[in-house]
C-alpha cells in the first residue's frame, strides 16, 4: 500500500486537479449541466487513455531514436521546470473556446495529460511498476473526475483564488519534481 502512495502522490501532483478548476470552469461555462457532465467523461478518458498509451508505446519508441531512461528524465525535468516556472510567473486567463464540448481537446489534452502528466508516468513507472503505476493512475482518474464534476461546488467552496493558490503551490512541487528528475538523469547517465 506504501508504494501505492508514493505513485498516486506525484500523479496526482502532476494532474493538479484542483488547480485545473478555473479553466475548467472558463471553458465550460456555457454548456448546460448534462455538456460539462459530458466534458468531464471525455477528459477523464482521454487523459487516460493518452497516458496509458504513452506507458505503452514509450519504450519502444524511445528505443527507436537511441533515448535513454535518462535522456528522457533530464528532457522532462527541463520541461517540468519551464511550465511550472511559466505559471508560477506569467499566469495566463483562460481562453474560451468555440468547440460545443472541449472535453478531449484541451481538457484531456494537453491540460490533464500533458508533459507533467507524460514524465511523471514514466518515472513512477520505472521506480514501482506496471500494477502499482496503473493503479494509482485510475485513482487519480476517480478523483480527477470527482473533482471537475463538482466544480461548481468546489469553486464556490474554494473560491477563484484558493484554485489559484493551490494550483501555484502544485507548480512550485512540479518544479522541485522538475530538478529531482534532472539530478537523477545526470546521475544515471554519469553512472553509464
Amino acid at each position: 500500500m506504501d508504494l501505492f502512495w508514493l505513485a498516486f502522490i506525484p500523479l496526482f501532483v502532476a494532474f493538479d486537479g484542483l488547480g485545473l478548476l478555473p479553466v475548467y470552469w472558463a471553458l465550460t461555462d456555457r454548456l448546460a449541466p448534462a455538456g460539462r457532465r459530458r466534458a468531464v467523461t471525455e477528459a477523464v478518458m482521454t487523459a487516460a487513455i493518452v497516458a496509458v498509451a504513452f506507458l505503452l508505446v514509450s519504450r519502444f519508441v524511445f528505443s527507436l531514436m537511441g533515448l535513454t531512461v535518462s535522456d528522457v528524465m533530464i528532457a522532462g525535468g527541463l520541461i517540468l521546470i519551464v511550465l511550472c516556472l511559466r505559471e508560477l510567473l506569467l499566469p495566463e486567463k483562460p481562453a474560451k473556446l468555440d468547440s460545443p464540448s472541449p472535453g478531449v481537446v484541451p481538457l484531456g489534452v494537453p491540460l490533464l495529460s500533458g508533459p507533467a502528466v507524460m514524465t511523471t508516468v514514466l518515472l513512477v513507472r520505472d521506480h514501482y511498476g506496471w500494477q502499482v503505476t496503473l493503479a494509482a493512475l485510475a485513482a487519480n482518474m476517480a478523483v480527477i473526475w470527482v473533482i471537475l464534476s463538482g466544480a461548481e461546488r468546489l469553486m464556490r467552496w474554494v473560491g477563484r483564488e484558493g484554485s489559484q493558490v493551490i494550483s501555484k503551490i502544485s507548480s512550485l512541487i512540479l518544479t522541485a519534481f522538475g530538478v529531482m528528475l534532472i539530478r537523477h538523469g545526470v546521475l544515471m547517465a554519469l553512472r553509464k
